[in-house]
């Protein structure tokens, strides 16, 4: 009995399924039959719908959409209405319905056939015109504790045998996003996609047909997206921004063996994305390349053309037909859905080893030889300072998995700026890298996960949006995970190291300025299953402009003259893919310069079981710093330890392992082994040294429960000591995120952190513990596919020594047209018991204090290639004195202290500015014009001259003010970069 009521039900929902009726509702349609109906079967538990398949003509093939019956079209609107209550939003009003009675051809599909799952196309566009295997998908089994997809029974795939692209000499096609040439109707096209996210793995609502053409200069990419036209979202931005809008995108494996590629987004209405992409699901979004697209919008959704050409990717030599790995997927912004095929959702463990392959006989990429000449101009207000630069980066590729970089005079001129981040502690804060020739070929270098650059503040582009295409709008996060690097290419170029007499007075941006380089190189390229890659570069001497007063009591500026540095990097990668993928690699890393010398080696290890289920990366590392020892009475910009002018040897490393028990169910544990003397940071990053210990952490995301459309659970646990045995970090996390079926999300988080040993404020003047704490945070985000999204942020955290600190913040984001948005960010926090160092040996002060961090981003398209915007980034602090500590030998504690008779309190005020309004102009693919106006200023503790205790009373007004009027930034560039070759 058990059996037979569920398929007398199955049946009877079959049944009516295939009834056809008079004017309707459409709620989806389908190239497939099978899926038609499997969505259809979903839909019979809302009996008030009545919903039925029929099956049309259109000038695109025949189509099954699942629809509605009902008498007139006031019924048909208020079906509508009711069917959008139940969050069925993807619903469209059909007056040219079937008439009720069937006709013969559906009496004859109504007819027993043979089963199909899913149906293979009926679009005689989609029949194949050149010979084609057909894929073989291998069913994998359910894997325990999956929630089980609605309404159907969709395994996992993996890679079947490859799709033969057909390659076509010859083809005239205009990259205008429309289909209309006529090799388009002669390419077989795919249409196998499912939802991933969320991972119900359910037909889509609407048909996607892909197709793919080459010829021997790159591939050629068409794509028809049937959807409603009142639904698209077309919105415009820089590149590669992640807003909620409706896109393609197209990940392609060009080393056909699940080891490196590229991803292509495709937005409506013309703004791309693209970056690289690493196993198993690694995306970075750094590397920009010349392909060209196009987007159009039809009366029948949009449609899209991609042309890429094979010159810019890497791929290995091969002596047969040439495979490629593709995984193509769209984005419905009104569903906030995304759809992909294969069937890879992000909660499984495979992804870059699972992707389709295609087959692309007689592929090989001829030599490319291109130049980057710029020039520039700056005229700085601030310093009475005007610059004139010209330069040029010259990309070779000779072959396909060989390439040469070099840049003459490069030009890291200020066209992008980083986020304004007020850091007091002794953490150095990590900024990720935007220069072109650096981020050219960079994935070679980067030895584990831990190398990934984090999406700053979980914002995207200075804004609070969430740093992703979908779900609802976010608030900064005050969380950031920083990376474990090797390599961290902002060191070159960056801050000179430099001596200079500690009785001059030298600003402190002055300190942190960047060093000009005369010249770098890069060589990547692989021969069998070894990677490398080799990276150069030299500084220019470096000048620190400071100010001396002379025997007159008069300041005078002086220039102090130092040597750059030189920088060397060798990295190699065996890599063995069967089953699973291993790889064995070495990096190292040296750095020359007359005062700090520095060399790191390291070696490091990947694993990636057959299934996918295990992911283990292993690096070890060491470093030797050489340091002279400074003169008396200099100062130094990059300083050794003290007294140190011989060699000090460092070891250390980390693991990490991953399980992923079954789909949205994964297990994590990272460990780090670091002595107190490693020192990576010449041109690496590394938070901190003196580091053992780890943390397990349990994730586990699940579609469609309790009524919501998600929700997404992490817990973790963490604990870290130093080199003495001292606990120094430690915690545990609790997060959880419920995503309504509005696409509106609520985000709870509790931490708790036990009591521990604080080791760094003090700048090495002694270790002191400090009180457990908690945080408690709590935020809510509305739907960024609507006009207005908003998302308001609450946070209680108990300070080191007690007090507790609160924070508020709220984020709108306007977007009224495709051409212009606004975001606005504010966010407030109120500090009681903020326990500070305060630069004199072992001395602290707790501070009660308030925090102001305004955010703006406003940007307005003249056309997709055009763009004006406006950025503005505030963050003031007024912080009053409340009690006086300080670090006692042989004391766990942190002792109280009385104020020295004439000392001055220690009440500080810092308020700091960035601001930047940009034109850019797209000329061509990787050629720009930019014109930019930059303002900014740092008024940490700069006191009025005439009353030193004036600004400590300021307000938040006055402090702004302050900062606009009185900037350490003012200045003008203009800078054009133009492509030549390729």
């Amino acid at each position: 009995m058990r059996r037979v009521l569920p398929a007398v039900l199955a049946g009877a929902a079959m049944w009516l399924c295939n009834e056809a009726f008079a004017a309707a509702a459409v709620f989806g349609s389908f190239q497939a039959r099978g899926n038609a109906e499997r969505f259809c079967t979903e839909l019979v538990r809302h009996p008030e719908l009545g919903v039925r398949v029929v099956a049309v003509e259109s000038d695109r093939g025949r189509l099954y959409r699942v629809i509605s019956q009902s008498g007139d079209e006031g019924e048909t609107r208020a079906l509508m209405a009711r069917a959008r209550a139940l969050g069925i939003t993807a619903v469209w009003y059909w007056a040219d319905a079937p008439d009720p009675e069937p006709t013969m051809e559906q009496v004859a599909e109504r007819m027993p056939a043979a089963p199909q799952a899913p149906a293979p196309s009926e679009d005689p566009a989609d029949i194949p015109t050149v010979p084609q295997p057909a894929p073989t998908v291998a069913a994998q089994p359910e894997e325990e504790g999956t929630p089980p997809a609605p309404g159907r029974d969709l395994r996992l795939q993996a890679a079947g045998e490859a799709i033969v692209v057909p390659r076509i000499e010859g083809a005239a096609i205009t990259m205008d996003g429309r289909l209309d040439e006529a090799i388009w109707n002669d390419i077989p096209g795919h249409d196998d996609m499912v939802v991933v996210e969320p991972d119900t793995l359910t037909p889509p609502r609407f048909r996607t047909v892909n197709r793919f053409f080459y010829t021997d200069r790159g591939l050629y990419v068409g794509v028809w997206n049937e959807q409603p036209p009142d639904t698209l979202i077309a919105r415009l931005s820089s590149r590669d921004d992640y807003i909620n809008r409706d896109s393609w995108t197209l990940t392609l494996d060009t080393s056909g063996e699940g080891l490196y590629g590229y991803w292509f987004s495709v937005n409506l209405g013309g703004t791309v994305g693209d970056g690289k992409v690493a196993p198993e699901r690694n995306y970075s979004r750094e590397w920009d390349g010349p392909w060209d697209s196009a987007t159009a919008e039809l009366d029948d959704g949009w449609s899209t053309e991609l042309f890429l050409p094979w010159s810019m990717m890497s791929m290995p030599r091969t002596a047969g037909d040439r495979v490629m790995g593709i995984f193509a997927s769209r984005k419905v912004a009104h569903l906030d859905e995304r759809w992909g095929w294969p069937a890879l959702p992000r909660t499984v463990a495979r992804f870059m080893s699972a992707l389709q392959p295609m087959s692309l006989p007689g592929v090989v990429p001829k030599e490319q030889l291109e130049a980057y000449p710029y020039i520039g101009a700056a005229v700085d207000a601030a310093d009475g300072d005007e610059t004139f630069n010209a330069g040029v980066d010259v990309f070779w590729r000779p072959s396909s998995n060989f390439q040469v970089t070099a840049a003459a005079l490069p030009d890291f001129g200020a066209v992008e700026t980083d986020d304004v981040v007020i850091n007091l502690t002794a953490r150095e804060t990590y900024f990720p890298e935007k220069r072109l020739f650096f981020l050219e070929g960079s994935e070679i270098f980067a030895t584990s996960g831990r190398s990934a650059t984090p999406r700053p503040g979980g914002a995207s582009s200075g804004s609070g949006m969430r740093a992703d295409d979908s779900g609802s709008r976010r608030t900064m996060s005050s969380f950031q995970r920083t990376p474990s690097s090797v390599l961290n290419t902002r060191r070159i170029g960056g801050a000179p190291v430099i001596e200079y007499a500690d009785d001059l007075d030298v600003a402190p941006h002055r300190l942190s300025q960047p060093t000009d380089l005369l010249g770098a190189a890069k060589i990547t390229g692989q021969t069998g299953g070894v990677r490398y890659g080799v990276l150069t570069a030299f500084e220019d001497e470096p000048v620190l402009k400071a100010t001396m007063t002379d025997s007159l009591g008069m300041d005078q500026d002086v220039h102090v003259r130092g040597d750059g540095r030189n920088f060397g990097v060798v990295r190699a990668l065996y890599e063995n893919v069967g089953d699973g993928r291993q790889a064995y690699g070495y990096i190292g890393t040296h750095v020359d310069h007359p005062l700090r010398s520095a060399t790191v080696h390291g070696l490091d290890a990947q694993y990636l079981s057959p299934g996918g289920k295990i992911l283990a990366e292993l690096q070890a590392l060491t470093s030797d710093v050489r340091c002279t020892a400074s003169l008396e009475g200099m100062a130094r910009t990059r300083k050794c330890d003290e007294g140190m002018d011989d060699s000090q040897q460092g070891y250390g490393g980390w693991a990490d392992f991953y399980y992923t028990q079954a789909r949205g169910m994964q297990h994590g544990v990272r460990l780090d082994f670091v002595d107190e003397n490693l020192d990576i940071n010449d041109v690496g990053f590394l938070e901190r040294n003196s580091n053992f210990g780890g943390f397990y952490s349990f994730t586990m995301i699940r579609p469609d429960v309790f009524g919501l459309r998600r929700m997404t659970t992490m817990f973790s646990i963490a604990n870290w000591d130093n080199a003495e045995g001292q606990n120094t970090r430690t915690g545990s996390f609790f997060l959880n995120t419920f995503t309504f079926k509005n696409r509106n999300e609520l985000r709870t988080a509790l931490r708790y952190f036990p009591r521990r040993w604080e080791d760094l404020e003090s700048r090495g003047n002694g270790v002191f513990r400090i009180d457990k704490r908690y945080n408690v945070e709590l935020a809510f985000g509305t739907d960024t596919s609507r006009p207005i999204a908003w998302s308001a942020q609450a946070v209680a955290l108990s300070e080191d020594l007690g007090g507790m600190s609160y924070t508020a913040a709220l984020g709108v984001t306007l977007k009224p047209l495709d051409r212009f948005s606004l975001d606005v960010d504010l966010q407030y926090m109120d500090r009681d018991g903020w326990l500070r160092y305060v630069w004199n040996e072992a001395d602290f002060a707790t501070f009660e204090a308030s925090d102001l961090q305004p955010r703006v981003a406003v940007d307005y398209f003249l056309s997709a290639r055009q763009q004006l915007r406006l950025t503005m980034q505030w963050a003031g602090i007024r912080a009053e004195e409340q009690e006086l500590w300080q670090i006692i030998e042989g004391e766990d504690e942190l002792q109280p202290r009385t104020r020295l008779e004439g000392e001055a309190n220690d009440d500080f005020t810092i308020s700091q500015l960035t601001m930047q309004l940009r034109y850019r102009w797209q000329i061509a693919p990787l050629s720009d014009l930019f014109v930019v106006y930059n303002r900014g200023s740092n008024l940490a503790n700069a006191y009025d001259l005439d009353d030193p205790f004036a600004r400590p009373r300021d307000g938040f007004g006055e402090l702004y003010r302050d900062a606009f009027t009185d900037p350490l930034v003012d200045m003008l560039v203009v800078k054009l970069r133009y492509r030549l070759g390729g």
